[in-house]
């Protein structure tokens, strides 16, 4: 995520790059991209030659959470594909004395829109490794002594994530990726495009998250191209101010991200507009998913497809409730 101008307010679509109008400003972000190559050029030397790091993850719901910390603050991060910025919580950021700058608008594929603020991490620590001067916004989303380690974070350190051991490996070695299924993604947006299966149908233009819990949101136009109708849950309810906003909730789909994968059951909202104007964004925090890599300096996201045979499962294998998506929170109702 770019830094918004900060002579004015920007709109920042969450997940997506601000974008700026002008012909100096045009002739500045050419000069800037000149410069990101470069340096995302440097990350992928970097990942090649680092050392790799395991430490032990957390998990926030069906989310893999590492501790970090900010400016020698100890934290919880969650690792978040969603993003395309490392983000920071009020309360952490004050409580590590950061500087806020510019403000921004952040909206949230909820809908709603939160008002960010500009800022830059002097020292950022993981597993041993120290990061200086990261770019982040201090959101009002978060709470706590909580953050989100996005683009910035995976442009840096090529992530393996093992949800069955409940570790993360920081520069994983390449023969343990050779293992995996990977796909290739499109990180233009500083968020993972990629193209899955969902109800027998190849969708493209979705986006990999790893930071959504309990489902994922897909846009009404793709409904009719899927080969398999979606199925409602009549159970399911959804908030009225949900409705309102032309949320339909309550379908499940089967969604797979590898051919020969099983299928995963899961819920999806619909909704008339695309989410953050893609077609759809779907959790990758699966029950099949033993592993995943978040390889940006190699434009690649991999999912870990050993034990396939052993636990294919014909039609849609059963789900359990959750609570609401973090990100969908007004969709439906808290529990009693």
């Amino acid at each position: 995520m770019r830094g918004a101008d900060e002579s004015r307010r920007a709109m920042v679509p969450y997940g997506r790059t601000v974008m700026k109008a002008g012909a100096l400003r045009a002739l500045v972000f050419v000069l800037c991209a000149g410069g990101a190559v470069v340096a995302i050029a440097g990350y992928a030397h970097r990942a090649l030659a680092s050392a790799s790091v395991t430490i032990a993850s957390g998990s926030n719901a069906t989310r893999t959470t590492i501790p970090v910390t900010i400016d020698g603050l100890r934290a919880s991060c969650v690792l978040d594909t969603g993003t395309s910025a490392m983000i920071v919580s009020p309360w952490l950021a004050q409580a590590a004395r950061l500087s806020s700058r510019a403000g921004s608008f952040e909206v949230a594929p909820d809908g709603h829109t939160y008002v960010d603020r500009q800022t830059s991490i002097p020292r950022f620590g993981v597993g041993g490794y120290t990061l200086h001067d990261l770019a982040a916004l201090i959101s009002p989303n978060l709470t706590g002594y909580n953050a989100l380690c996005g683009y910035d974070f995976f442009m840096r350190f090529p992530t393996l994530i093992d949800r069955d051991r409940r570790l993360v490996t920081l520069f994983p070695p390449s023969w343990r990726l050779a293992r995996m299924h990977c796909l290739p993604v499109d990180l233009s947006p500083h968020v993972p495009l990629a193209t899955i299966e969902i109800n027998e149908t190849w969708v493209r233009y979705i986006v990999l998250d790893s930071g959504m819990a309990g489902g994922g949101a897909l846009w009404e136009g793709v409904r009719p191209q899927l080969r398999r109708p979606l199925v409602a849950n009549a159970e399911y309810e959804t908030m009225p101010a949900a409705v309102r906003d032309g949320f339909a909730c309550g379908a499940l789909a089967s969604v797979r991200y590898a051919a020969g994968a099983p299928e995963s059951s899961m819920p999806l909202c619909t909704e008339p507009q695309r989410p953050d104007g893609y077609n759809g964004i779907i959790e990758t925090n699966l029950s099949t998913v033993h592993a995943m890599a978040v390889d940006y300096p190699h434009r690649r996201i991999c999912f870990d497809v050993s034990g396939y045979a052993q636990v294919a499962t014909p039609g849609y294998p059963s789900y359990s409730a959750r609570d609401a998506w973090s990100r969908f929170n007004y969709l439906r109702p808290p529990r009693n």
